[in-house]
């Protein structure tokens, strides 16, 4: 067994040079992982190249044989049962292995995948600490290090493969009911990303209980909580956050909530009195910042304000993907799908950005091109499905209402998860598909959800209209 893993290790510097290649040394780690009592080895093994290796895999032109791949490494309890059944299935898929085979760009200057700089920075100190990480996995302080800026990276650029990495520095503890406080709050985070909120709340109430002065614990939790539309239990967590925290950090946890609420104008202020002071002490939370202020002024009617704003969140930078996903749909909105797409386009790693991508693209009359991203999306949302997940209802309800025209089933995926997340999104998405296939009754709950805490949004106002919510 230690030569076939040591002939694995000394394989793997050869995975570029042929796709061929790269298909027959998967195949022989998942003919390792199916050996009885071997799968969590080969599991393990491959996640401790999982940033380097990853990126390598994505060179490839099977859709399927990618998820294979990740889906391995994300699998919470490998056996060879598992394993095994993962192969039969993609063997049972005609042509998957000839069809990476085949693959041959014109030349060398052909982009198959934009990946993070990041990956690829040998002299940073990401790509030192997980070297070292790499020979001591179980380094907490390390591990903890490294995950902790992957889904920094993961939440600016929106790469899914990011938030991958930071599991994969967190796996020797993944898995334990009583983890270290620094792995819970990672932990929370990444269940946070999967919307996973039932699970991301248990492990931050374990956090504040045994730290509550746990300042990004609380926000988290807050946050989460009003997500969840579950305003009184938000309540409690902003007061007891207010308790202790400086001015800039409760305004995390009150802006969102005062703008869901309909005291936008109170928010917007709030960000209007600390935006000095952050772009003096505190640079990193400026996009954050300009971002609501546009929202809020959006929200408010007053399009040319927040226009302002978006254009000077992303001249600090390219932008984060929050602020690439908000100004796309202002734009969107305001039928200006080509400034929409110029803006997302390069971004679609993100799958946020990558539908806003094709839904500019239909409206913008590039039929090909919407085409083409819709159907990746179909395959992003089966890769999800795959894996025994459920992807993200936001973002397929609006496929399927935007791109797949087909309002029922936009209707019936923004109810579920309207259920699990009831931000201005989730609801205009109901709003939308229920005019749309003609089932008013059906947004009855979200519109009495919207009287209850008075929100206000000039959005809604001509769908409750149409609705006869006003």
């Amino acid at each position: 067994m230690a030569a076939g893993v040591a002939r694995l290790v000394k394989s793997l510097p050869q995975v570029s040079r042929t796709k061929s290649h790269s298909a027959k040394v998967l195949w022989d780690f998942f003919a390792l992982a199916c050996i009885p009592r071997q799968a969590r080895r080969a599991q393990r093994f491959v996640g401790r190249i999982s940033s380097w290796y990853n990126a390598q895999v994505i060179g490839l032109a099977d859709t399927k044989l990618r998820f294979l791949v990740n889906s391995f490494l994300h699998l919470k309890r490998p056996t060879p049962r598992s394993l095994r059944l993962c192969v039969v299935l993609l063997v049972a898929v005609p042509n998957v292995v000839a069809a990476t085979e085949s693959y041959i760009p014109e030349s060398d200057e052909v982009v198959l995948e934009i990946l993070p700089s990041t990956l690829f920075a040998q002299d940073d100190e990401l790509t030192k600490n997980r070297q070292k990480l790499a020979n001591d996995p179980k380094n907490l302080d390390l591990a903890t290090t490294i995950a902790a800026r992957y889904i920094q990276l993961g939440k600016q650029e929106g790469d899914p493969r990011l938030f991958g990495y930071a599991r994969a520095a967190l796996q020797p503890w993944w898995e334990e009911s009583a983890p270290p406080s620094s792995v819970r709050k990672l932990r929370a985070e990444l269940f946070e990303v999967d919307h996973d909120y039932d699970a991301a709340l248990a492990d931050l109430r374990r956090v504040v209980k045994k730290k509550p002065r746990d300042v990004q614990a609380w926000i988290e939790l807050a946050n989460i909580l009003r997500v969840q539309g579950n305003y009184a239990e938000m309540n409690k967590a902003r007061g007891s956050l207010s308790e202790f925290a400086s001015p800039i950090e409760v305004m995390y946890v009150n802006v969102p909530y005062l703008a869901a609420t309909g005291r936008g104008k109170v928010g917007y202020e709030q960000l209007e009195k600390q935006l000095p002071s952050a772009k003096a002490q505190f640079p990193e939370t400026v996009p954050w910042i300009l971002t609501w202020q546009a929202e809020i002024a959006r929200t408010l009617g007053r399009d040319e304000e927040a226009e302002a704003h978006y254009r000077e969140g992303l001249e600090l930078n390219s932008g984060p993907s929050y602020l690439l996903r908000s100004y796309a749909d202002f734009l969107l909105d305001r039928d200006r799908p080509e400034e929409a797409l110029e803006l997302v386009q390069d971004h679609t790693a993100d799958t946020g950005c990558l539908l806003r991508a094709a839904i500019a693209a239909k409206n913008a009359g590039m039929n090909k091109r919407a085409e083409q991203w819709q159907q990746q999306l179909a395959d992003r949302f089966e890769e999800i499905r795959l894996r025994g997940s459920e992807p993200h209802g936001r973002f397929e309800s609006r496929w399927a209402f935007e791109l797949k025209d087909d309002p029922k089933l936009a209707l019936e995926l923004a109810l579920a998860n309207w259920q699990k997340q009831r931000e201005a999104r989730d609801t205009r998405n109901v709003l939308e598909a229920a005019i749309a296939a003609k089932k008013p009754d059906a947004a009855q709950p979200v519109v009495d959800f919207l009287k209850e805490h008075g929100t206000q949004d000039v959005q809604f106002d001509p769908l409750l209209e149409q609705l006869g919510g006003e």
